[in-house]
C-alpha cells in the first residue's frame, strides 16, 4: 500500500489534493470536449441553418462561455501576450462597432433612409405603422446579430481553450470527424434517393421525376456548401497528416529535428487513415459539382502546403507526399467527379440569375450607401428592386462581402469585414513566422479558413452557421497558436551542465 501522507501534513491531505487535481482536470476535459461537440456537430442539422438548430447551439455556447470565462476548461490561460494587445483591441473595438451599428439600425434615432416610404405606405394601408427605421426587417436583424454573436464567443474559447496544442489539434480531428459523418450521410441519401432528399426535405426545387439526380449535398441543403465544408475538412486532414512530421534525434547537445525521414517511416496508421478520409471527402466535395467549391479548397491545399514547406529542405518525405497528394488528386477528378464537375468547367455556362442577384444588390448600395438596410435584409430588399426577369425569390446575394455592405451601409461594413480578415491574416502571421515544428496550426487555421472566406466572395457559405462556427472556432485556434510562449519557452531553455 502506497504511503500518501508527507512530512508535515496530516494524513490524507496530499490524496485529497490529488483528487481535487482528478476532478478539475476532468472538468475542464468536459468543457473542452463539448465546446468542440457543439461547433463541429453543428453540420448535422441541416448545417444548422434553421431556427430549431442554430438557436439552442446558441444557449449551449452562452453557457460553456461562462464556464470558460470562469477559467473552467483552460486555466490561466486567459492572459494577453504582448503582441497580441494591439491586434486584438482594434479586433474587439471593430466587433463593438458593428454590433453598435447594427443595434442602431433597429432604432428611430437615425436620419431618415430609403426605406422610409415603407413604413409611410404601410400606415396608409394598416392605419398605424412603425416609425421608420434603416432595418426594413428587424427580426431578421436580431437573429443575424445573434449568430455573429455566437461566433464572436466561439473565437474568444477557441482563443483560450486551443492554447493547449493538444486541444488545437482535437480541434482539427473534430473538424474530420464531422466532415466523415457529413459525407457518410451524402453518400447514403446518393444509394437511396440520387441525393435529392435531405431527410424528409426535398432538395430539388421543382417537381421530382422518376430518375432525377441531384447534387450531393450531405446534410446541407445547398450543394455548394456542403462542397465549401467538405473542403475544409480535407483541409484540415491534410494539415494534421503534413503537419508535425518531423522527429526527434538525439546529439551531443540535446535534440534536433531529423530532416530526412524516410518515407517509409513517415506512413504511419495515421497518416494513411488521414490521407484517406481526405479522398473520400474530396470525392463526395466533386460529387456534389461545385466549381467555387473545389476552386476554394484548391486554394486551400495549396497555401496549406507553401506554408508548410517554407523554411524547410526539400526532404524525400516532403517530395513523395506532394505527389501522393498530386496522383491522388488527379485520380478523384478523373475517376470519381465523371461529367458532374468537369462538364460545368468544360461548358462554363454563364450564371445569369448571379449577375442579376448582384445588379439588385449595387442598386440597393446606391440607394442607402451609408445606413444601409439593416442585418438579415436582403431578401426584402431583393423583393423591392427584383429584376423583372427574374422570377425566383431570393434572400441571399451570393457574396458575403456585397451582401454585407447591402446591410451595413459601405462606411460600417469596414469593420465588419476586418473582424474576419484580422484574425485569417494573424493566422498567416503565425504560419510564416512561427518555427516549422509549432507552424502546421497556424498554418492549417488559416489555410482551412482560406475554403469558406474565398468560397463567400462568390457565394454564402460563411452564412451557414456551421460553416460560420468551424470558421471562428479556427480563426481562434490559429491566433492562439499564433501568439503562443510555448516556443520562447523551450529556446530560452538551458540544460544545466
Amino acid at each position: 500500500m502506497t504511503d500518501w501522507t508527507e512530512k508535515g501534513h496530516e494524513p490524507g491531505v496530499v490524496v485529497l489534493r490529488d483528487w481535487q487535481w482528478f476532478v478539475r482536470h476532468a472538468i475542464d476535459k468536459v468543457v473542452v470536449f463539448v465546446f468542440l461537440a457543439v461547433v463541429v456537430l453543428a453540420a448535422l442539422p441541416m448545417g444548422g441553418n434553421r431556427d430549431w438548430a442554430w438557436a439552442p447551439l446558441c444557449v449551449v455556447l452562452g453557457l460553456i462561455a461562462i464556464l470558460v470565462s470562469l477559467g473552467i476548461g483552460a486555466r490561466g490561460t486567459h492572459a494577453v501576450a504582448a503582441l497580441e494587445r494591439l491586434p486584438l483591441l482594434v479586433l474587439i473595438g471593430c466587433w463593438l462597432f458593428f454590433a453598435a451599428f447594427a443595434l442602431w439600425q433597429m432604432t428611430t434615432w437615425t436620419p431618415l433612409t430609403a426605406d422610409a416610404w415603407l413604413f409611410k405606405r404601410a400606415a396608409e394601408i394598416l392605419g398605424s405603422a412603425h416609425a421608420p427605421i434603416p432595418a426594413i426587417a428587424a427580426d431578421a436583424a436580431r437573429n443575424s446579430l445573434l449568430k455573429c454573436q455566437a461566433c464572436a464567443l466561439i473565437f474568444l474559447m477557441a482563443r483560450t481553450l486551443c492554447r493547449d496544442r493538444d486541444n488545437a489539434r482535437w480541434l482539427l480531428f473534430a473538424l474530420v470527424a464531422s466532415g466523415v459523418l457529413v459525407v457518410s450521410y451524402g453518400i447514403a441519401m446518393q444509394m437511396s434517393t440520387n441525393s435529392c432528399y435531405l431527410g424528409t426535405y426535398l432538395r430539388k426545387q421543382g417537381a421530382l421525376m422518376p430518375g432525377d439526380r441531384c447534387p450531393m449535398g450531405g446534410t446541407f441543403v445547398n450543394s455548394n456548401s456542403f462542397a465549401c465544408y467538405m473542403g475544409m475538412c480535407v483541409v484540415a486532414a491534410l494539415g494534421l497528416a503534413f503537419g508535425s512530421h518531423r522527429r526527434k534525434v538525439k546529439v551531443a547537445q540535446g535534440y534536433h529535428d531529423d530532416e530526412d525521414v524516410r518515407l517509409v517511416d513517415w506512413f504511419n496508421g495515421q497518416r494513411v487513415v488521414l490521407l484517406a478520409l481526405s479522398v473520400l471527402m474530396l470525392g463526395g466535395m466533386l460529387m456534389s459539382a461545385s466549381r467555387a467549391g473545389f476552386g476554394a479548397s484548391m486554394a486551400g491545399v495549396l497555401f496549406l502546403g507553401l506554408l508548410l514547406v517554407r523554411g524547410r529542405g526539400r526532404s524525400r518525405t516532403q517530395l513523395g507526399g506532394i505527389f501522393f497528394v498530386g496522383f491522388a488528386i488527379f485520380l478523384v477528378v478523373g475517376g470519381i467527379a465523371g461529367s458532374g464537375l468537369l462538364s460545368k468547367f468544360v461548358v462554363s455556362v454563364d450564371d445569369s440569375s448571379r449577375l442579376r442577384i448582384w445588379s439588385a444588390a449595387f442598386q440597393a448600395i446606391a440607394l442607402s450607401p451609408w445606413m444601409g438596410w439593416g442585418l438579415g435584409s436582403f431578401g426584402d430588399v431583393f423583393t423591392l428592386l427584383q429584376p423583372a426577369n427574374s422570377l425566383q425569390p431570393n434572400d441571399i446575394a451570393h457574396s458575403t462581402p456585397l451582401e454585407t455592405v447591402v446591410e451595413l451601409g459601405v462606411f460600417a461594413a469596414i469593420p465588419a469585414l476586418v473582424v474576419v480578415a484580422l484574425p485569417w491574416a494573424v493566422c498567416l502571421r503565425g504560419g510564416l513566422t512561427r518555427r516549422p515544428a509549432y507552424r502546421y496550426l497556424p498554418a492549417a487555421a488559416f489555410a482551412v479558413a482560406a475554403v469558406p472566406i474565398l468560397h463567400s466572395l462568390i457565394d454564402f457559405s460563411l452564412q451557414m452557421p456551421a460553416i460560420g462556427f468551424a470558421t471562428a472556432a479556427l480563426l481562434g485556434m490559429g491566433w492562439a497558436q499564433a501568439f503562443s510562449r510555448s516556443e520562447r519557452s523551450e529556446q530560452s531553455f538551458t540544460p544545466p551542465e
